[in-house]
């Protein structure tokens, strides 16, 4: 039985809070199937994880929305698959060796795959665009030189991309951010700038 780990984390409270919960709902499921519980008290389990889902769905779904992400319909898709699976399961369940194959579907591709693939790309992208926002704006730096007796460092230094005929003029203060060590990203191309 799988269990939470950190890996597993979108970086939300609640929804983390909620994948965990859901984990725990299929522990408790497979649980009572190990002690021979009966159809309705498996059906009962499945229901309550279902009911769960729904509410969880719901919850991240708005999240998205709120995040702006780009691929919601997609992943609104995705989730009413699970739903409709999970109801086709709850029907359908037989015999408690059938129900435990399909308990590994749940938790194995719906829970566990779904959140390290699925719900990692809203959590990549959000990361991505806090980056962005907290990201530096090349051209709109204004730069302070001090006095001193060596000649002033020049007011722009001339950097490259991954775009064809583009050049970014970088303030000073930057450049020296990015010799030691600070990289910033082209917002065309996406690539890493790099001095001429």
């Amino acid at each position: 039985m799988i269990k939470w780990a950190n890996e597993y984390s979108v970086h939300n409270k609640i929804i983390d809070d909620q994948h965990k919960a859901l984990f725990e709902i299929a522990k408790k499921a497979y649980l009572i199937a190990e002690n021979h519980a009966s159809i309705s008290e498996i059906k009962s389990v499945l229901s309550e994880l279902f009911d769960y889902i729904k509410t969880h769905f719901k919850d991240e779904e708005a999240y998205m929305e709120k995040i702006a992400y780009p691929d919601l319909a997609h992943h609104k898709k995705i989730h009413q698959e699970i739903t409709n699976s999970l109801i086709t399961l709850v029907k359908n369940i037989k015999t408690i060796n059938g129900f435990k194959e399909q308990l590994n579907v749940i938790t194995e591709k719906w829970l566990l795959e779904h959140i390290l693939k699925e719900d990692m790309k809203y959590y990549k992208y959000e990361k991505q665009k806090l980056k962005e926002k907290q990201g530096y704006s090349f051209e709109e730096d204004t730069l302070t030189i001090e006095t001193s007796t060596n000649p002033p460092p020049p007011k722009y230094v001339i950097y490259i991309c991954g775009c064809i005929n583009e050049k970014h003029k970088i303030p000073h203060s930057l450049h020296l951010q990015i010799l030691n060590g600070a990289k910033y990203n082209c917002k065309i191309c996406k690539k890493i700038i790099r001095p001429q």
